[in-house]
């Protein structure tokens, strides 16, 4: 039975997150707490239908996996009922365990849905207090995916950048015990895996001179969705204002960094703008460090950009590259070497 004083708390714990992957962590220990289940799974797809991201609570652990994702096709099975009928669909795995497939939220953007599993079927109150928690999930996420998108294009915003590096750090770093919930997660990446892209319109004040706003901020909406199509689901793309775009993409080495934001590149070149015509892009990109400042990044990933700029546009150029050729000064801030006078 719930502690109603106890439930109360975490709901209000739980809310009180503004950071989405944190309220998902927080919403399966509540759920861990309050139905004793043998394992809990947010699961979220793209809308394409394939998996893009596994959060799993397991015995005290937390796990991420964002690659290479496999689904049991029972669990696939669920996911089509739940889809249409919004119920929960209930399976026997074997004589000690139930498999319980949720709904909770289904977005232009992405379906998510919850997978418990315990040893018997849950009673009339647990699933009350299971829909409960996913439907304050629900309205939370929309909250914070307001707060955190820019509005004409949908893209993350400015104010979520520095809270973004920061989790990419976080969770790069050796897994630590919190909570008494241990997080890790199943992935090659690393922090030096990440690179960040400084992306700009090339003569965006002429389309906005030649043919008005309206059409400029046309031709910004479609230049995000193209982003969104080109990029994966867990790369990070940002609208920093104006005609100026970030974009935080994992690769294993330069040159998958490269292939990745000159395909994108590509993509606006050969694209046709209703009115306006060709509208091509300019990308300046730089590793992401741990060890460097967040300004001192962007600042890099600027010099490049405005290289690109200034030496015929539609290009990416990576600032460590330029640094080495001689073609550009470097000018670096590590963390370590702060000093106070």
């Amino acid at each position: 039975m719930v502690n109603t004083p106890m439930f109360i708390d975490k709901i209000v714990n739980m809310t009180a997150l503004l950071d989405l992957e944190m309220m998902e962590y927080s919403l399966l220990k509540t759920l861990k707490e309050s139905i004793e289940p043998q394992e809990l799974i947010i699961l979220k797809f793209n809308c394409q239908g394939q998996p893009f991201y596994r959060l799993s609570l397991r015995k005290e652990k937390l796990e991420i996996i964002r690659e290479n994702i496999v689904i049991p096709e029972e669990i696939l099975t669920g996911i089509v009922v739940v889809s249409k009928t919004v119920k929960p669909y209930n399976f026997r795995v074997d004589s000690t365990k139930i498999m319980t497939i949720w709904h909770i939220l289904q977005s232009k953007e992405q379906k998510i849905i919850l997978v418990t599993t315990t040893a018997k079927i849950s009673n009339e109150l647990d699933t009350h207090m299971i829909k409960g928690l996913l439907a304050v999930y629900r309205n939370f996420y929309t909250v914070i995916m307001d707060s955190q998108r820019d509005p004409l294009t949908g893209l993350s915003n400015r104010k979520t950048f520095d809270e973004t590096i920061s989790k990419i750090h976080r969770q790069r770093e050796q897994p630590q015990e919190s909570d008494a919930v241990k997080l890790t997660e199943q992935t090659s990446q690393t922090n030096t895996g990440f690179w960040l892209g400084m992306c700009d319109l090339d003569n965006f004040k002429q389309v906005n001179d030649n043919w008005g706003h309206l059409y400029g901020d046309e031709v910004l909406l479609l230049s995000s969705q193209l982003m969104q199509a080109h990029f994966r689901e867990d790369d990070y793309l940002f609208r920093f204002g104006g005609e100026e775009f970030v974009i935080i993409i994992y690769a294993s080495n330069q040159e998958k960094a490269f292939l990745s934001f000159d395909r994108f590149r590509i993509a606006m070149e050969d694209n046709y703008f209703p009115q306006v015509g060709q509208v091509t892009i300019s990308i300046g990109v730089t590793q992401l460090d741990p060890n460097i400042f967040t300004a001192t990044l962007i600042d890099h990933a600027d010099k490049a950009l405005y290289y690109a700029k200034h030496n015929g546009r539609n290009q990416v150029f990576f600032y460590e590259e330029l640094v080495e050729k001689g073609l550009i000064e470097e000018n670096e801030i590590m963390i370590g070497d702060i000093k106070i006078f």
